[in-house]
């Protein structure tokens, strides 16, 4: 057994490896809707499929978002995200639930939608340094777009990812999956180094999340004569020297 990620997950979730590369073992998909003819809206006083059309629903998950990437799991409190969703508490427990099932869908609708994206844009390129390149380009630009999810998916994976549930370990696992593949194929055509795939999607993510949770430089810092003249580089100074890593590091010299 060999882990896909290159981040601590709990025991829980592992992943089978193939002879190209690791995949992930299949979990169950998310509970469907139950038919409103044969299962009941609500369920001890709160629903039972979350209603992602209702404005009160967005209000919610669009607060939970904003607090989860600034203050974390652990510095998000529920009435803090009732606060800021213009809501009292019950609203949440009876449209989503608690802090830990809001959590869970902050995580499972922003992975999956970004691994949506990334293999619609990756159809039909069949050059893995192309590719590779475009995985980075996903990467920074939903970085860029909106960093809050970024963060906080940053900070999960880096404190071990606790509640990494099944369902949002499969939807990582195919954004994995899409580095993978272009590492493998490229590794066997000759045209990228045969390195772990891991590593490369370190590589490639691994800036892009430190600098989606990087702070404001403390005033230590700011009085120390060597980090004061200091400056971090943004996101979309980053994402050209990621490319840029691409073409000069992982990429291989066409052969005579």
């Amino acid at each position: 057994m060999v882990d896909i990620f290159p981040y601590p997950l709990n025991n829980t979730y592992r992943l089978a490896s193939s002879s190209a590369f690791a995949v992930p073992i299949p979990s169950p998909a998310l509970k469907a809707a139950p038919s409103p003819k044969t299962a009941p809206a609500l369920e001890h006083g709160r629903r039972t499929v979350i209603d992602y059309a209702s404005p009160t629903v967005a209000r919610i998950l669009d607060a939970a978002e904003s607090l989860f990437a600034a203050d974390c799991f652990a510095g998000t409190r529920m009435d803090d995200i009732a606060a800021k969703a213009g809501v009292n508490k019950a609203t949440l427990y009876y449209h989503i639930g608690g802090k830990e099932k809001i959590y869970e869908v902050v995580l499972y609708r922003h992975i999956k939608a970004f691994a949506d994206v990334l293999e619609k844009r990756l159809e039909g390129l069949d050059d893995p340094v192309e590719a590779l390149l475009e995985i980075v380009r996903h990467h920074a630009e939903a970085a860029i777009a909106d960093n809050r999810a970024s963060r906080t998916v940053a900070h999960e994976l880096a404190g071990g990812s606790p509640r990494m549930t099944p369902d949002i370990v499969a939807q990582y696992a195919r954004v994995y999956a899409a580095t993978a593949r272009a590492m493998t194929a490229g590794a066997a055509a000759g045209r990228l180094r045969d390195i772990h795939p891991s590593l490369a999607h370190l590589l490639i993510s691994g800036p892009l999340f430190v600098s989606a949770i990087k702070r404001r430089a403390t005033p230590l810092q700011a009085n120390d004569a060597t980090l004061a003249p200091r400056s971090e580089p943004s996101l979309e100074d980053l994402a050209p020297l990621l490319e840029q890593l691409v073409r000069d590091f992982l990429a291989l010299p066409p052969t005579p």
